[in-house]
């Protein structure tokens, strides 16, 4: 099987599982109003670095194992959400999509860009993720779940405006994780056109000049 394949494969499976358990040990919890219910927390941030060196076999397969995990190990309260079918399925489903998405501009950032300033455009793609996330995820909820549309742009917004701490430090986390890593795994694990390899190569023979 070619790397790219199991790769992002693997990658998808243990950030899923470490999604899971930051959930089930309290790294994420569940924020609620009478508008509506958010979980966040650090699994976001496994989610994104799952997008971004995994691609979209990756993406797709962290959310899936995430859910399911709390789904058989979370709190009641958890559970008790996402025993409701539309809601586990939209959160096991719409985040893969978004992620997708994200993996495919981080791997085109990543062509293009050098660090830092490639940190700028990640945090559009970070802020890009909750943007387009928030309104497809809750519009499935409200038509699957029979709500009426008319709180669902008070809904959208009262969630966009948890998600701004939540946005900020995801932001911040992994543009960490991506300034301490070698340059020779910051690049997408999925995908290695010869732009791709090129770039990485240069990279590391530039760090490694500079470690001497």
């Amino acid at each position: 099987m070619k790397k790219t394949i199991w790769q992002p494969v693997l990658m998808g499976i243990v950030f899923g599982l470490l999604a899971g358990i930051s959930i089930t040990v309290g790294l994420s919890f569940v924020v609620s109003n009478t508008l509506t219910t958010s979980v966040i927390g650090f699994h976001v941030v496994i989610f994104l670095l799952s997008a971004a060196f995994g691609g979209p076999l990756a993406s797709f397969i962290t959310p899936a194992i995430c859910v399911s995990f709390v789904t058989l190990f979370g709190s009641p309260e958890s559970k008790e959400i996402l025993s409701t079918p539309h809601i586990f399925w939209t959160n096991l489903l719409v985040p893969g999509m978004v992620m997708a998405l994200a993996g495919f501009v981080y791997r085109f950032v990543f062509e293009r860009v050098k660090m830092p300033a490639r940190l700028l455009p990640w945090a559009g793609i970070v802020i890009a993720y909750y943007v387009f996330q928030a309104p497809i995820i809750m519009s499935l909820q409200y038509y699957f779940g029979g709500v009426t549309f008319a709180t669902l742009p008070a809904a959208i917004l009262s969630n966009y405006q948890t998600y701004i701490p939540q946005a900020l430090f995801d932001i911040f986390i992994t543009s960490l994780v991506f300034i301490a890593l070698p340059p020779s795994f910051a690049h997408p694990r999925w995908h290695e056109s010869r732009r791709t390899l090129d770039h990485s190569n240069e990279v590391q023979n530039k760090w490694k000049e500079g470690a001497q």
